[in-house]
């Protein structure tokens, strides 16, 4: 089937599970909008985040996707049953669940989540890996300056400081780091030496693999063996969007455009 996957995230974090999806489904076509005019999600209340992906979701609906993947933790811990609810035409699928399950193969015992306040708050990923194991000690911690810093395109700079304050309190404390954000993994190498020797999952890398099966089992995916053709849109400005971005996504020989929604 050639209809394409819809992705989306609250800005250009969600194109660090693109870059993987390309990657993996070269041939799949894919539609990716970056919500830059209400990011960041990670402050927003639930109203205002189902107002926000409703919209995305009916613009999905009118481009005949075959699959919607929240390429953010926010909306997949606040919104994703409400949407699967409301769209239950089309699948619709989260980072959350796969990101827990690659922790859980891990055998790891003691971990930090690093998120948004949205997303800690929500408590979703300790509610799932206690209800897998019980044993495990999850830590919480919202990092809500990590995503406009990351938005701002200033992250190759200047951020040591604040990942220091930011977890510096739990070193020795966990053999694991969730990060729970997709826009996260652009300071992986930061966050790395800052919190060196423990073991890294990222929700951005994780939903691949929830996504292939999906489509190889109901027969979801695109057998062309030419390349997919794929969108890119903003609902801010596309300059900003790129500026913010082309440091960790080859853009190659995509343009991104402005969608009003």
């Amino acid at each position: 089937m050639d209809n394409p996957i819809g992705v989306f995230d609250s800005g250009v974090g969600g194109l660090t599970v693109l870059d993987y999806m390309l990657h993996q489904f070269p041939q799949e076509n894919m539609i990716y909008i970056g919500d830059n005019a209400h990011c960041p999600y990670g402050d927003k209340t639930k109203a205002q985040l189902l107002e926000y992906t409703k919209r995305i979701c009916d613009y999905f609906v009118s481009q005949n996707v075959k699959m919607i993947i929240l390429a953010c933790n926010t909306t997949s811990a606040n919104v994703l049953e409400e949407l699967q609810n409301l769209y239950k035409g089309i699948p619709i699928v989260g980072v959350i669940h796969s990101t827990v399950h690659e922790f859980l193969a891990r055998h790891h015992q003691r971990v930090l989540v690093i998120a948004t306040q949205a997303t800690i708050h929500s408590h979703k990923y300790r509610q799932m890996i206690l209800q897998y194991n019980p044993d495990t000690v999850v830590y919480e911690l919202a990092t809500p300056q990590l995503v406009p810093v990351i938005e701002s395109g200033q992250y190759k700079a200047g951020v040591h400081d604040l990942l220091n304050q930011y977890l510096s309190a739990y070193k020795k404390q966990v053999d694991a780091i969730i990060l729970g954000c997709t826009h996260y993994p652009v300071l992986l190498n930061q966050i790395q030496e800052v919190f060196p020797n423990v073991d890294y999952i990222s929700s951005s890398a994780s939903i691949c693999q929830e996504v292939a099966s999906y489509l190889k089992n109901h027969q979801l995916e695109n057998q062309s063996s030419c390349t997919g053709n794929i969108q890119i849109y903003t609902t801010g400005d596309p300059q900003k969007f790129f500026q913010s971005s082309y440091g960790f996504f080859d853009f190659q020989n995509f343009i991104v455009k402005h969608l009003d929604l």
